[in-house]
């Protein structure tokens, strides 16, 4: 049986487009983000993934590491990890994703990706317990992640998962 754990909390944070970065991009400048092609926009959107996962596995880590593998958090254990970190990181990520510039062809079908996973957001703003039901996924971050995926963003759409013996999450 997979532990639910944390999990639960990270696969919501990664599932969607498992990233999140801290503040906006400091080192690429505007000019250089607009127009990218599809390749480009991918690779930069992806290691915008891959630094988020890394900060959402460290705090779920640090937040749920130490349960033990057939342990779910609390409701209350989760709502803070959502409004504490969870949230906050997810919200960086959007804001960093948003700063890059989609291939013109692909600008609506991205928009869309981008705005439900705002939805999902929302959906974790007003109940952080989602993190502990079902796939702990709120639906439209679920949506997102799968649109990401089918897009063709690997690392963007790629859940978090925790290793079989239990213990710390991996991406």
């Amino acid at each position: 049986m997979r532990p639910l754990l944390a999990a639960a909390a990270l696969t919501l944070l990664a599932a969607i487009w498992g990233c999140g970065s801290g503040g906006g991009n400091k080192t690429t400048p505007a000019a250089v983000l607009q127009g990218l092609g599809r390749a480009d926009f991918v690779d930069r959107a992806d290691q915008i993934c891959v630094q988020g996962r890394k900060r959402l596995i460290l705090a779920g880590n640090r937040a749920f590491g130490s349960l033990a593998p057939d342990q779910k958090p609390s409701d209350a254990a989760v709502t803070d990890f959502a409004k504490e970190q969870a949230i906050l990181i997810l919200t960086q990520q959007y804001q960093r994703l948003r700063q890059l510039d989609p291939p013109a062809s692909d600008r609506k079908r991205i928009e869309r990706i981008l705005d439900l996973a705002d939805q999902g957001i929302e959906q974790l703003r007003s109940d952080p317990t989602l993190l502990n039901r079902g796939s702990g996924v709120p639906p439209a971050l679920q949506r997102a992640r799968q649109r990401a995926f089918v897009y063709g963003l690997g690392a963007c759409g790629q859940p978090i998962q925790r290793s079989a013996g239990g213990g710390s999450l991996r991406p």
